[in-house]
């Protein structure tokens, strides 16, 4: 049985670090934003991210891309 993988949705998801708590451990915080084109390129992306970070207060340390797929058999 042959198995069809449509991709359904994208969403960017950054990383900043806030800061160091008491026990001297990194802090980080999330942003995710959904409505990503399901057919926008990787880098394209990854620059968006970017700008969207250099525009925060915080430094970014991770930038995540999620896609989420619709299974369906033939």
């Amino acid at each position: 049985m042959a198995i069809l993988s449509t991709k359904v949705a994208s969403a960017l998801k950054l990383t900043m670090q806030t800061g160091i708590d008491e026990d001297g451990n990194d802090k980080f915080i999330t942003k995710t934003m959904g409505n990503v084109k399901v057919d926008a390129t990787d880098e394209d992306v990854f620059a968006v991210g970017k700008l969207i970070s250099d525009m925060k207060t915080f430094p970014l340390f991770g930038l995540d891309r999620q896609d989420q797929y619709s299974l369906t058999s033939n």
